[in-house]
């Protein structure tokens, strides 16, 4: 079990944080739990309006080398803690919200013998909260990892091989996965001189600056866009 903490003063409250497991399902039918043991609730000015809700959270699976947030284009499929089903910018209500203290499993299905084969589907404490949701096509047939973004809670996260929850039926989880429907990636490397570039883009206002950067982070996915725009 891992415990995801997040750092929510100075303004960082408005940022969303997120981890990517480095194993990724290829085949088969794997689950992994999160649950929040923990809301923050950080002081706002007198009468300043704050992005709602307060706290977030999203869980699901996303492409290996892509945007490491859910949500953040079209290589990523999530729930989130409001009951929404998001992939790229169509958002529906898809199953029951969950929040402190609940264990939100998601379940994904590769298996091909499977009638709900190539879907994700949530359930909160060990009973269905939403239906089988079909995957995006162009993510059927490539390896999924778990993914998780959140901002404002602290969170448990249980990968197995025992599950806090069971669900009504036989599921495996990420930990206890065969070998055969896996993919491990290595982690990059830290730069041997323990610097990492960052790049501050400047532009003129409705001369296409975020196309720019649009496009620069699809050319170079190590990135990570931080700007008002991803402000919840």
């Amino acid at each position: 079990i891992w415990l995801l903490q997040t750092l929510s003063e100075g303004g960082m409250q408005y940022l969303l944080a997120s981890v990517r497991s480095n194993t990724g399902i290829k085949s088969g039918r794997y689950m992994f739990e999160v649950r929040i043991v923990e809301n923050l609730s950080p002081e706002e000015r007198q009468g300043e309006k704050t992005p709602q809700p307060k706290q977030l959270v999203r869980v699901g699976f996303s492409l290996g080398g892509s945007s490491l947030f859910l949500a953040d284009g079209a290589d990523s499929v999530c729930f989130d803690s409001e009951g929404f089903f998001i992939h790229e910018k169509t958002k529906k209500k898809a199953g029951r919200k969950f929040s402190r203290d609940m264990t939100a499993a998601v379940l994904l299905n590769l298996d091909a013998s499977s009638p709900n084969k190539n879907t994700i589907s949530l359930f909160v404490n060990g009973a269905r909260a939403s239906p089988p949701q079909p995957l995006p096509e162009h993510l059927c047939g490539k390896a999924l990892y778990p993914t998780i973004t959140y901002k404002n809670v602290t969170i448990d996260v249980n990968l197995g091989p025992v599950a806090r929850k069971p669900l009504p039926f036989a599921c495996h989880m990420v930990a206890g996965a065969a070998a055969a429907d896996v993919e491990v990636t290595k982690a990059a490397k830290a730069p041997k001189d323990g610097k990492h570039e960052v790049v501050f883009p400047v532009g003129l206002p409705e001369q296409g600056f975020f196309d720019w950067v649009d496009d620069f982070v699809e050319k170079n996915p190590g990135y990570v866009e931080l700007s008002d725009r991803k402000i919840l």
